[in-house]
């Protein structure tokens, strides 16, 4: 069965076998607090702790809580939700950010993820969340259409130069 749970030391070791398998597949990692970047685990897991209590954040960055997604034990995703938006983050971000390991998609995961996403979203108080794909990851605009998604709009994002598609999806 699959659930959301908080990172912690007892799956550093998936956590850090999940950020090889990204590096190796040369994709970006979405939904992983900026794992990618952090060779040590406990430095992540610092970053991670003081993400969701707001403190130490870098410029244009805001408060967040990381879950990873598990099922019997294994380590399947990674999920970030963001507590509120910059305007940037309106444009090309949302509220929340996902990835399922390269290994295991194409069985469902990533929408079982986001739908315990979502669970947590609304015990954040949130009403409503955007959550956006590039509009070349179909897999990824399948996913969010089936926990609710709509369509609002599609924007260039001004970092990737990609056309970013914007999903609302209602809480309430």
């Amino acid at each position: 069965m699959m659930k959301l749970v908080k990172p912690s030391l007892i799956y550093k070791e998936q956590i850090m076998a999940y950020r090889k398998a990204f590096f190796y597949s040369g994709e970006h990692l979405y939904g992983g607090s900026s794992l990618q970047n952090f060779e040590e685990f406990e430095e992540w897991l610092e970053k991670v702790k003081d993400q969701e209590i707001g403190e130490n954040l870098p410029p244009n960055r805001v408060p967040a809580t990381q879950f990873l997604s598990i099922d019997n034990g294994e380590l399947i995703g990674l999920v970030n939700i963001r507590h509120q938006l910059t305007p940037k983050l309106m444009m090309e971000s949302g509220h929340i950010g996902y990835s399922v390991h390269p290994d295991l998609r194409r069985m469902g995961y990533a929408t079982k993820q986001l739908h315990f996403s979502l669970i947590e979203a609304k015990k954040f108080g949130m009403e409503k969340v955007l959550i956006t794909c590039d509009k070349t990851n179909i897999a990824s605009a399948k996913t969010i259409q089936k926990v609710g998604g709509i369509l609002e709009n599609e924007v260039l994002s001004s970092d990737t130069n990609e056309v970013v598609q914007r999903y609302w999806i209602s809480l309430t």
